[in-house]
This record gives C-alpha cells, sequence and structure tokens, in this order.
C-alpha cells in the first residue's frame, strides 16, 4: 500500500486542498482530507511561510500514519470507503459553483440520492432521475432550460468523482424537452404615446431610453453605455454609430426620434442618465406601464420587439432589421420573428404580390384530359 499526500485544486484555482492517499492500485484506493490547504502561487511572505508551516505539518502527518499502518497501530478499511456516502463525495468532490442548488435538484426529482451509497450511483439511478426530471418537464412542474442546466452539472460532478475511483459514471443522454417558444409582445402606438405623456421626473431617463429603444432597436445595455459622440449628424439623417463584437452598426434615426434625445451634449457624455440596477429598473417599469394603464406583463425589452415589427411593416426588409439588431444573420432574425422573411422584400422591393402568386398556384389547373381521355376540339374551331 502506498501511503501519499494529494493534492486538489479549489474552485477559484488559487489553492491546495490536501489529503492523505492508501493506494492499492489503480482502482482501489481511500482519500482523507486533512483539513490543510496551501496557496499555489505565493504572493508575498506570510503566503510562503504559510507554506512552509503546512509542508511541514503534512510530511509529519505522512511519517506518523505510515509509521502506524507499518506497526499495525492503525487498520485502513478500503472496502468501506469504496461505497461511503454519496452525498459527502459529491460536496466534498464538488467542481461547479452552485454546489447546493443542483444536490437539491436531483434530491427534488429522486429522494434516493439522500440516503444513497457511492455503489448506489449507477446506470439504474441516473436513468430513473432522468425519467422523472422529463416527466416532471412535461407536467410543467419545473422548466426545460433549468432542468438541462442543473443535469449537466451534476454529471460533471460525476465525472470527476468517477475520476477519482469513487464513484460509476455511466454514459447518460441529456434531458429532452421541447422547447416552448415565447409569444412576442409589442407595445402599440397608442401604447407609446400614453407613456410619453407621463411627466414624473423620476421616470424621465427610463421612459427617455424605452422611447428610444422602440424607434432604434437598441437594448437597454447599449444605451446605458451610449455617448453623444455615437450620435453621427448628416445632412438628410442622423444616425448611431456603435461598433459591437468588433463589427461596426449603424441606424439611422429621424426628427422625431432625435428630439427624444433632446439638446445635444458634449460628445463624452452619457446620453441616458440610467444607473439603477436591473432589478430596480424593471420595478421602475413596471410602475411607469401602471400608470399608463398598460399590461404588466410586457417588459422593457419588448421595445425591441416592437422596434421590429413597426420596421418590417414599413419596409419588409428583414436585411435591415438583421443588420439593426446586430444579429449574425437573417436566420437567427427568422428564429426570432417568424413571420419575417426575405422574399416579403423582394416582392416589395420589385412590385411582386408573393402571396397573389401562392394563391394561382394552389388553384387546380385545367388538365388536357377529361376522365382519363384527352380533350377532343371541333375541327372548324381550329
Amino acid at each position: 500500500m502506498k501511503i501519499q499526500l494529494w493534492k486538489r485544486k479549489n474552485y477559484t484555482k488559487n489553492k491546495y486542498n490536501l489529503y492523505i492517499r492508501y493506494r492499492v492500485n489503480q482502482n482501489k484506493a481511500k482519500v482523507e482530507s486533512l483539513g490543510l490547504w496551501e496557496w499555489i502561487l505565493p504572493g508575498n511572505n506570510i503566503e510562503k511561510e504559510h507554506n512552509e508551516e503546512v509542508k511541514i505539518a503534512c510530511e509529519e502527518i505522512l511519517r506518523r500514519t505510515k509509521d502506524d499502518v507499518e506497526n499495525g497501530r492503525s487498520n485502513i478499511n478500503l472496502e468501506e470507503s469504496n461505497n461511503q456516502s454519496f452525498k459527502n463525495v459529491f460536496f466534498k468532490f464538488s467542481n461547479i459553483k452552485n454546489t447546493n442548488a443542483v444536490y437539491n435538484f436531483i434530491f427534488s426529482q429522486n429522494k434516493k440520492v439522500e440516503s444513497a451509497k457511492t455503489n448506489d450511483i449507477n446506470e439504474k439511478f441516473l436513468l430513473e432521475t432522468k425519467e422523472s426530471i422529463e416527466k416532471n418537464i412535461l407536467l410543467n412542474e419545473i422548466t426545460g432550460s433549468t432542468a438541462v442546466k442543473y443535469w449537466n452539472n451534476f454529471k460533471t460532478v460525476l465525472i470527476n468523482l468517477n475520476k477519482n475511483k469513487l464513484c460509476e459514471y455511466p454514459s447518460i443522454s441529456g434531458i429532452k424537452f421541447k422547447h416552448k417558444r415565447k409569444e412576442k409582445k409589442y407595445f402599440t402606438k397608442n401604447e407609446l404615446e400614453r407613456i410619453k405623456k407621463i411627466k414624473s421626473k423620476k421616470y424621465h431617463e427610463l421612459i427617455k431610453a424605452f422611447l428610444f429603444t422602440c424607434a432604434t432597436g437598441f437594448k437597454i445595455g447599449i444605451l446605458e453605455k451610449l455617448k453623444w459622440k455615437d450620435i453621427i449628424d448628416s445632412k438628410n439623417y442622423n444616425y448611431v454609430e456603435i461598433s459591437k463584437k468588433g463589427q461596426t452598426y449603424i441606424v439611422p434615426i429621424d426628427n422625431q426620434t432625435t428630439e427624444i434625445l433632446g439638446k445635444r451634449r458634449d460628445d463624452k457624455k452619457n446620453i441616458f442618465e440610467i444607473n439603477q440596477t436591473k432589478s430596480s429598473r424593471s420595478k421602475i417599469f413596471k410602475r411607469i406601464l401602471k400608470e399608463a394603464k398598460i399590461d404588466k406583463v410586457k417588459k422593457y425589452s419588448d421595445g425591441v420587439n416592437t422596434f421590429a415589427k413597426n420596421m418590417y411593416q414599413k419596409t419588409k426588409n428583414i436585411f435591415l432589421i438583421s443588420s439593426a439588431l446586430g444579429h449574425n444573420s437573417i436566420n437567427k432574425t427568422k428564429e426570432m420573428y417568424p413571420y419575417m422573411n426575405e422574399l416579403d422584400f423582394i416582392g416589395n422591393y420589385f412590385k411582386i404580390d408573393i402571396n397573389k402568386k401562392d394563391n394561382n398556384e394552389n388553384k387546380k389547373e385545367k388538365t388536357l384530359f377529361k376522365k382519363g381521355n384527352l380533350l377532343s376540339y371541333r375541327k372548324d374551331t381550329l
């Protein structure tokens, strides 16, 4: 039997947690925590001194342990170590950030995990848990996206346990569920007018930003950073020019939208003074909707959908909208807005009624045959 010091990086990867490992062969070993740690890259004298003291302590622990085993004062039961409490080793060897949340999720789907030993975590257990998760997704007890995230995190820990010879890892497929497309919500012209009429000073900046989102399609995250230098003066049209992920996007803004911004200020200053957190901004926007007597189910982000819908009705140009929204292709735009397509743009540009053409094609074509016989024509009509 080999008695070794074993180091394992913590989650932030700045420290080593230290363990003692009793190892008979590649497949048979027992690991115990020493309750000690050391800095991976000590940055000052205090951290270096800490590592030196830990090193001395570990050497002494190893010396005493080896002496106890060799002289029969300590008996290491490796068989018992191979069937430890799964919950204990799950938390001890977890290599994910949200360990508690993931364990609680698995417990909610399969109560057996609480009393399970490491040997109980096998293909049967995992299939049983997976079946429970998929069933609850169908019953709308849990959301599919959350389930997939936690299931994948759970398997990540199992893989790590398997690498350390502590647990089985049968290859189990991912969670299957049908993605439900959320219905897009839009603001009507009348609703936007009611929001414009709100004169409250504490709502003013957020209302201004929201109306600008509806007019340009820019999300709140972009507007928070937008400066006056980004608004380019042009002879006929002003436009916004921004860089995103190495690409430059240009979105024209008409006079009515320019009026929303108000008087031009210093180029280095932010256009919108939005300093609320995401949660408080959401609460403020709900109050705005309430004052404007608008359905509170709608959100600030629906302003982007409003821009897309209004611009599409006006231009039928999916390419323009895709570019304005910063999508990498029109396929992304189609995925988000299934009612948009490139044929509408082509039809609109060349004045072709695409829908009329489709209707004509659906009409029953006249055939040269009637009841299997070629139609005849009078000779004197030829």
